[in-house]
C-alpha cells in the first residue's frame, strides 16, 4: 500500500516473546481461577452435602450422661480385660497405633499390644476407635515412648497431637 506521501507502510512484527507472554498470563489466570473455583465448590457445596464443617475441628468430644457412664463402669468392673473408651483428650501427645470403625478390632489390637508390654487405651472420636498410649503433656515424653515401642517390634505407629 502506498500512502499519499508515496511511502509504503510496513507492519511491525511482534517477537515470539511478546506473543507468548500474553498467552502465559492468560494461562496463569485460568489456573488460578480453576483452583479458586475448586476450593469454593469443595467448601461450600460438597462439604455441606457430606456433612463436613470446615469451621469445626474434626475431633469431637462425646459427652456421656450419668446413666451411660454408670453402665460403662459396671461393664468395666464385670470384665477385667475390657478396654475403657475415653473421651478425646483436650491437650497433649500420644502414640497412635491404629484407627478402626469397630470397637472389636480396636480391642484386638489393644490386647496384642498389652501382650508386648505396651499400655494402651481406646478413644472414640466421630465413630472411629483409636488405639493410643496414655496422653503426655510434653512431646519429649512421647518421643521417648516411641523409642521404647520401636524396641518391641511394633509397626505403623505415629505421634498424634491433641488440642
Amino acid at each position: 500500500m502506498v500512502n499519499p506521501a508515496g511511502r509504503r507502510r510496513v507492519r511491525k512484527r511482534k517477537s515470539r516473546g511478546e506473543k507468548n507472554g500474553f498467552r502465559l498470563s492468560i494461562l496463569g489466570i485460568a489456573i488460578a481461577a480453576a483452583i479458586l473455583l475448586g476450593y469454593l465448590t469443595a467448601r461450600f457445596v460438597i462439604g455441606p452435602i457430606i456433612g463436613y464443617n470446615a469451621d469445626e475441628s474434626p475431633i469431637k468430644v462425646t459427652e456421656q450422661d450419668d446413666k451411660s457412664q454408670d453402665k460403662n463402669d459396671k461393664e468395666d468392673k464385670n470384665d477385667e480385660e475390657a478396654q475403657k473408651t475415653a473421651a478425646v483428650p483436650e491437650k497433649g501427645y500420644a502414640l497412635q497405633f491404629g484407627a478402626f470403625s469397630s470397637r472389636e478390632a480396636a480391642e484386638e489390637l489393644s490386647r496384642a499390644l498389652k501382650e508386648k508390654g505396651i499400655d494402651t487405651e481406646i478413644v472414640e472420636a466421630d465413630s472411629v476407635f483409636k488405639v493410643i498410649t496414655p496422653v503426655a503433656d510434653q512431646k519429649e515424653d512421647t518421643l521417648k515412648a516411641l523409642e521404647d515401642v520401636k524396641d518391641k517390634d511394633v509397626k505403623d505407629v505415629f505421634i498424634a497431637s491433641f488440642g
